[in-house]
């Protein structure tokens, strides 16, 4: 009979030392889908990531600090890419490019020498190529970095100022946009993976082209524009048919399509723009500083920094402008991916 009571008994202690354990350490969230929107932060303060899922309406702020015991990520937080079940997340006014897991965002590495990295972009094996506007703004380069080992292998002028989000033509060619980082430029270069060089520069119709995408097999690029006395006017128009496109408001940012290339839609100050059948005008009146189109069901999803210096919102658009629903962001919000 005592054998079998201490029996129980070692059981039940053996049942409640694993309960208490699992208490103890919780099993990690795991970030496998959903919307990230990159916070960039505010002047001296450090960039988080938002995650909301659009299935549950929840929403989760800095979860990179939440994963890492506080930890911050640094200052301006640019892009996030994910690749291979691994998140890198470039950090505009510094020298890295953080590497978290996808699907719990723990710090992995951390790839540095880099100099105010703007996106990376995956390819081949194992490799990527890095957008950096260089230390002082303007001396525009693109790395590239072997995943595998998180380092710096090659470095290439992209002779212009402020690379920034690079727009894979096909499996050896890159267009990348010379934004002007802290300067004015007006130009794109086509870059050829295979020799790791810039094959051709072309100008553009407009001041300061930061983002291209493709609608009814023509590669459009957005110009910005440039704040000043008078201010010059955003462009829009085909990437290599300068004379075609047109003049959009000033500082238009984060050109994006619809799922099937019909329709492509940009920021600008107060609305959001679309460009259907020819014709750009504004399509809902809305600040956004962040933008892009879910490709699974053509929702666009914009931010609003506000003031630039407390929380943001992202809102849900239906392919029709109607409002889906709204979450909180961290400061700053720009760059959003969906997972």
């Amino acid at each position: 009979m005592k054998v079998k009571q201490l029996s129980a008994f070692l059981l039940f202690s053996t049942l409640l030392f694993f309960a208490c354990n699992q208490q103890d350490e919780p099993i990690p969230f795991k970030y496998e889908s959903g919307i990230f929107v990159v916070n960039e932060g505010a002047f001296g303060g450090t960039g988080t990531i938002t995650w909301h899922d659009p299935v549950s309406g929840a929403t989760e702020q800095d979860i990179f600090g939440k994963a890492n015991g506080g930890a911050a990520l640094g200052e301006f937080a640019q892009s996030l890419t994910f690749h291979d079940g691994k998140g890198y997340i470039c950090i505009g006014n510094g020298t890295k490019i953080v590497v978290v897991d996808a699907a719990t965002f723990k710090y992995i590495d951390t790839i540095g020498g880099l100099s105010k990295p703007r996106y990376l972009m995956p390819y081949g094996d194992h490799f990527a190529l890095v957008t950096q506007w260089g230390a002082d703004g303007v001396s525009g380069t693109v790395a590239k970095v072997d995943l595998k080992t998180n380092e710096i292998v090659q470095t290439s002028p992209v002779i212009g100022s402020g690379p920034e989000k690079m727009f894979r033509f096909n499996d050896d060619v890159v267009l990348i946009p010379n934004s002007g980082g802290y300067g004015i430029d007006s130009t794109i270069v086509t870059f050829r993976l295979s020799t790791f060089s810039v094959v051709s520069s072309t100008k553009t119709g407009g001041k300061n082209p930061a983002v291209c995408a493709l609608s009814n097999a023509d590669v459009f690029v957005l110009c910005k524009g440039v704040f000043g006395t008078p201010p010059v006017s955003g462009w829009l128009g085909v990437a290599d048919e300068p004379a075609t496109g047109e003049s959009v408001p000033v500082f238009s940012d984060d050109l994006c399509s619809s799922p099937d290339g019909s329709s492509l839609y940009f920021t600008s100050g107060t609305a959001i723009y679309q460009r259907k059948n020819n014709t750009v005008a504004p399509f809902i009146q809305q600040s956004a500083y962040g933008l892009t189109c879910n490709p699974s069901n053509g929702r666009l999803i914009s931010t609003d920094a506000r003031d630039f210096n407390s929380a943001g919102e992202a809102t849900v658009f239906n392919p029709d402008g109607s409002i889906v629903e709204r979450f909180a962001t961290g400061i700053a919000p720009g760059e959003i991916v969906v997972k």
